[in-house]
């Protein structure tokens, strides 16, 4: 019965000292990724969006759909990594079917400093349908910059204009991805931590 107790209790103090190492934001990947497990090769776009304060994945959706009035549900899936581990993203949403924004999201746990954190990877895309109908293609670089940016700095003012905080990090995640249409588009680098209120919207 000691024996036992013993063991039990090593358990839980193992357990208990494990949970400050996952009590933090994961920055450590910077992109999202085509499927588990996440690899260098299977990257697809970067992650440019933060959500903070109370940002679970289901406030940020709700608080998308409100201030953007992205409501359409549609996208392909993709995955994201978290403190060594790989998972489907949460949700997404876009601003129509065709050329449009488009969000995915996935949670994270909550962080001291940061509070409750939701990752997102945002891009205006179009439709591709001449020569060669493909799908969908991130906006490529440009003067405006990409489509990467350009969906970024869309969120960036649709909720400062609403009423929440917000700023910037640089992340350096500039990898540039060729799209359907033979392009190329590659993130400036710089990602949004926006702050979301408590409430649903």
């Amino acid at each position: 019965m000691l024996r036992f107790a013993l063991v039990v209790l090593v358990a839980s103090a193992g357990a208990l000292a494990g949970t400050p190492a996952l009590a933090h934001f994961d920055a450590a990947d910077r992109y999202t990724h085509k499927a588990c497990p996440a690899s260098a090769t299977n990257r697809i776009d970067p992650i440019n969006v933060v959500y903070t304060a109370w940002g679970t994945w289901g406030r940020a959706e709700s608080q998308v759909e409100s201030h953007t009035g992205w409501t359409a549900g549609s996208g392909s899936a993709q995955s994201f990594t978290d403190h060594g581990g790989c998972g489907a993203m949460h949700t997404q949403r876009a601003s129509g079917q065709g050329s449009r924004f488009h969000v995915r999201l996935r949670g994270q746990h909550p962080d001291a400093a940061l509070g409750w954190t939701a990752t997102a990877a945002a891009h205006h895309e179009d439709h591709v349908l001449f020569p060669v109908p493909c799908g969908h293609a991130v906006d490529a670089n440009g003067p405006g910059g990409s489509g990467f940016d350009q969906a970024r700095d869309e969120l960036v003012r649709q909720f400062t204009s609403a009423g929440h905080p917000s700023y910037r990090v640089w992340w350096g995640n500039t990898q540039s991805f060729k799209q359907c249409d033979g392009d190329y588009a590659a993130s400036d680098g710089w990602t949004a931590f926006i702050q979301l209120h408590q409430v649903s919207h």
